[in-house]
């Protein structure tokens, strides 16, 4: 849906630039570009194409609705200026916090910049490549399916876990497991969730499109944790290659993205030289070390044991 009113892009401008949309940079580090000063804010200028930018951020518009929302972006702009200026007057860019942030802040800027144009000419997939697919994930499409989930979250010390199983599957009905959870005095919370397939984690939705409508299953959560979930109801709802072409092609493009990303990663890795303080080295990297030294004390011993004696 797009904006329409005026209260609303004003509100949803400020919003935006202020919670950090604008592309974080120093001063010295902002490419030269060509553009009118509209605004100056106790010395620093707002240019025409800053202003044009932040307008795109807000989302697809018309000409006249652009139009409407310059003069209000402009203002978040300003009022962005003027906080900016005043956490410098107070020095909270010298904070490490603040200045860790912003260092973050522009590496992901840069990355992103760089994903977007290196990998932004994917060939489309051809017509018998998403047909494949579709046929390759029926929980998504022939067999796609609306789920009713109730989910149980329970706060559990491990010793217990063999205890709570065995209950869950004598229990007649999840009200009863419930009960007793309440008895025992375990932590639990409690949610209800209505998912269409396409919005459920993969490794989630394969287990899901394969249980029974009220089966229950556990799992573990994160530490100190466990997941009970109950599948009360699902309705059958497919859709057709015709209605899910357009998604599927956008999911191997994002697909084929995601893997030139990971080529392209390993090959900046490789090229790389990157070193880990003690105790930092991931398992396969420290392993690589601990080899590495091994192998020169074995070098270092047998070389001892060549000298020729005196």
């Amino acid at each position: 849906m797009k904006p329409c009113h005026a209260t609303f892009i004003a509100l949803t401008a400020l919003a935006v630039l202020l919670s950090g949309c604008e592309k974080p940079a120093t001063d010295a580090t902002v490419p030269a570009v060509k553009s009118e000063t509209v605004a100056t804010v106790g010395g620093d200028k707002i240019t025409e194409a800053e202003l044009n930018v932040a307008v795109s951020g807000l989302g697809e518009l018309d000409a006249t609705q652009a139009a409407e929302a310059k003069p209000r972006v402009l203002q978040a702009l300003i009022d962005q200026r003027l906080v900016a200026q005043a956490a410098k007057t107070a020095g909270l860019d010298k904070e490490p916090e603040v200045g860790f942030a912003m260092a973050q802040a522009s590496r992901q800027v840069l990355a992103e910049a760089y994903a977007e144009r290196s990998f932004k000419d994917v060939a489309k997939p051809t017509e018998a490549e998403i047909a494949d697919y579709y046929s390759q994930h029926p929980e998504l499409f022939a067999q796609r399916r609306i789920y009713r989930i109730q989910e149980l979250e329970l706060k559990l010390d491990p010793s217990r876990m063999a205890e709570v199983e065995a209950k869950l599957k004598g229990s007649h009905s999840m009200g009863d497991f419930v009960n007793w959870i309440k008895e025992q005095g375990i932590e639990a919370k409690t949610a209800m969730a209505v998912k269409p397939a396409e919005q459920i984690p993969a490794p989630m939705l394969a287990r899901l499109s394969q249980m029974k409508d009220g089966q229950v299953t556990i799992l573990p959560g994160r530490p100190g944790h466990v997941l009970v979930q109950q599948l009360q109801e699902s309705q059958l709802q497919p859709a057709s290659l015709e209605q899910a072409h357009d998604a599927i092609e956008r999911a191997m493009v994002v697909e084929k993205r995601k893997e030139m990303m990971a080529a392209d990663l390993k090959k900046l890795r490789e090229a790389a030289k990157v070193e880990y303080a003690a105790g930092y080295a991931p398992p396969v990297e420290a392993k690589a070390e601990a080899d590495k030294a091994a192998d020169g004390t074995v070098e270092s011993d047998k070389a001892e044991e060549e000298k020729p004696a005196n």
